[in-house]
């Protein structure tokens, strides 16, 4: 259990560090300009609207993993506690 708590922080941490990247994926915007220079403005309107949505869901998919995780891990973390204390 204890190598699962271990795998589960390393894992934590991985998701904390893209729920800090999240923002920069409101960067694709930039898209929008190639998009209309190649393939005019539908293309450039395309590019706009789904930067928000790029957005949405990957804050809605990492932040279910982090709450997710977090609760395996406090559960991990109660087991072992009752372990410790049926040992002593």
């Amino acid at each position: 259990m204890e190598i699962e708590v271990k795998r589960l922080a390393s894992e934590q941490e991985k998701l904390d560090r893209d729920w800090r990247r999240i923002p920069f994926l409101l960067s694709f915007v930039v898209t929008s300009i190639p998009a209309y220079l190649l393939w005019g403005g539908w293309a450039a309107l395309y590019a706009i609207l789904f930067t928000p949505c790029l957005v949405i869901a990957a804050t809605y998919l990492v932040g279910v993993r982090r709450a997710e995780t977090r609760a395996a891990m406090a559960e991990l973390q109660r087991a072992l506690a009752e372990q410790k204390r049926a040992e002593h």
